[in-house]
C-alpha cells in the first residue's frame, strides 16, 4: 500500500517515520511545501521506501494530481487547509486521514451557542466520501484523536455517560528558549485566544479565552498543572457521537490544557497586539500574515526534540453510571520527553500527535478499518487501537475513579 504524508513537520515526520519501517506500506511520500524540511525527513527516516514530492495544499487541482495512486493521504498540514485537502482526495479517489480540523471556521462569539459547530462543516463531505467508497478519518492525533479513543473506551464501560473532560498536560520546556512550542505555533496561538467551546444544556457553546483556571492533577511525573478552557475538537464530537449514535448520552463536556503563565503572558500579548492575525496585511511592498510572521521568528518545532525537558499526560474523564451506581474512569497515555528523543529521536509532543495517526493507517492497511465516509475517532473500534499502542511506544492507562 501507497500512503502520502502531507506535511512533514514535527508531527507528520513522526507518521512518515513509522510507516517507512512498517510492513504494511511499500511506498511513504513525504509531501511538502518546502522541500528543505521533506529531505531533511527523509535523510533522518533513511529508508528505500521513502520519496519527496513538493506539494501544495492550496492548490485542489494539483493536489488531487500528486494524490493519484495513493491509497491514504496523511494530513498533517495547519487545518485550515482540511477542506481543499479533502476535496483533493475525492478527486483523486485516496482515502483520508488528518489529525485535527479547522475549528476556526466558527466565529462565534463568547456566551453565543454555535449553530453549526467545525466538524458539522466537514462532515458534510460525509456523503460523497460514501458515494466514492472512500474512508475520511478525523482527528487522529493524540488530542483529538487518542483523547476521543478514550472517551469512548471509557463509555463502552458504563451504562449512561453524564460528562467527557478532556485533559492535556504537559510540564515540557526547551533548553535556551523563553517560548518555543514544541507543536505548530500558528495552531497554539489560534486555538489559545479564541473561545473556548463546551457542551452544556443541550448545545454547543463558547466561553471567553483563558476561561475555566484549575489545578489539574496529572499522573507523575507531570504532575499538577494549571489548566484552561481551549477551543479544540473533542468537545465538538463527542455528545453527539457517544451520547446519540451510541446512545450513551452525554450532559456535559469541555477541553482543558495546561499553559503555563509565560505561555499566557505571551499569548495574550501577541493578541493584544493584533499579531494573532492570520490575515495578510501590506508592508513595505510585501503582503504577510501577522500570525505568520510569529511562526517564523518561532524556533521551528521539528528541530526541537532534542533540547525538550520534562513530560506529558492527556487522557479522558468519562463519568456516569454503571449498574445504577455513580462510576467513572480516567484513561491517559503519557511520554517522557527526553526518553521518548532518545529513543525515536523526537519529542514527546511530536511523538505523541503522530505516533497514533501511523497506528491508525496501519490498522487501515491490514483491513482492520473498513467504515467509509467521513468520522471521528471515536466511532472507531478502540480496542485494536490501544491494542497497537504499545508497538509504538506508547501506552495507554487505565484508572477507575
Amino acid at each position: 500500500m501507497k500512503a502520502m504524508m502531507l506535511g512533514v513537520g514535527a508531527v507528520g515526520s513522526v507518521t512518515a517515520e513509522i510507516l517507512a519501517n512498517s510492513q504494511e506500506f511499500d511506498q511513504v511520500i513525504l509531501a511538502d511545501l518546502n522541500l528543505e524540511r521533506a529531505r531533511r525527513a527523509e535523510k533522518k527516516i533513511s529508508n528505500d521506501k521513502v520519496k519527496v514530492k513538493k506539494v501544495d495544499a492550496s492548490d485542489v487541482d494539483g493536489m488531487a494530481k500528486a494524490f493519484k495512486g495513493v491509497d491514504i493521504i496523511l494530513n498533517g498540514v495547519i487545518p485550515r487547509f482540511n477542506l481543499k485537502i479533502m476535496d483533493a482526495c475525492l478527486k483523486a479517489k485516496a482515502n483520508y486521514a488528518d489529525m485535527a480540523w479547522d475549528i476556526a471556521i466558527d466565529k462565534t462569539p463568547a456566551g453565543g451557542v454555535i449553530k453549526e459547530t467545525p466538524a458539522q462543516v466537514h462532515m458534510k463531505k460525509d456523503g460523497a466520501f460514501k458515494k466514492a467508497g472512500l474512508t475520511g478519518m478525523m482527528g487522529l492525533g493524540c488530542d483529538p484523536g487518542l483523547s476521543n479513543v478514550f472517551a469512548r473506551l471509557g463509555a463502552d464501560k458504563l451504562d449512561r455517560v453524564k460528562e467527557i473532560l478532556v485533559r492535556d498536560g504537559d510540564n515540557g520546556y526547551v533548553e535556551g528558549y523563553e517560548f518555543a512550542p514544541l507543536w505548530s505555533p500558528e495552531t497554539l496561538i489560534e486555538e489559545v485566544l479564541m473561545p473556548a467551546t463546551y457542551y452544556g444544556n443541550g448545545a454547543y457553546r463558547k466561553l471567553p479565552a483563558f476561561s475555566g483556571k484549575e489545578k489539574f492533577p496529572f499522573p507523575d511525573p507531570v504532575g499538577g498543572l494549571n489548566v484552561y478552557n481551549v477551543d479544540h475538537e473533542e468537545q465538538e464530537t463527542l455528545p453527539t457521537f457517544i451520547g446519540q449514535v451510541l446512545g450513551k448520552g452525554c450532559d456535559y463536556c469541555d477541553f482543558k490544557i495546561a499553559l503555563g503563565d509565560e505561555y499566557v503572558d505571551a499569548i495574550k500579548m501577541l493578541g493584544k497586539l493584533g499579531l494573532d492575525s492570520p490575515n495578510k496585511i501590506d508592508v513595505k511592498g510585501a503582503k504577510v500574515a501577522p500570525r505568520d510572521v510569529v511562526a517564523a521568528v518561532l524556533p521551528d518545532p521539528s528541530t526541537l526534540g532534542d533540547k525538550a525537558k520534562g513530560a506529558c499526560a492527556i487522557g479522558s474523564i468519562t463519568k456516569g453510571v454503571k449498574d445504577g451506581k455513580e462510576a467513572g474512569y480516567f484513561i491517559y497515555t503519557e511520554l517522557d520527553h527526553e526518553k521518548t528523543y532518545k529513543k525515536y529521536g523526537h519529542s514527546a509532543t511530536g511523538y505523541s500527535v503522530g505516533a497514533p495517526l501511523a497506528v491508525c493507517a496501519m490498522l487501515f492497511a491490514q483491513g482492520k478499518i473498513t467504515q467509509k465516509g467521513v468520522f471521528p475517532p471515536e466511532m472507531l473500534d478502540p480496542e485494536p487501537i490501544v491494542k497497537m499502542l504499545p508497538k509504538v511506544g506508547m501506552n495507554c492507562v487505565q484508572k477507575k475513579l
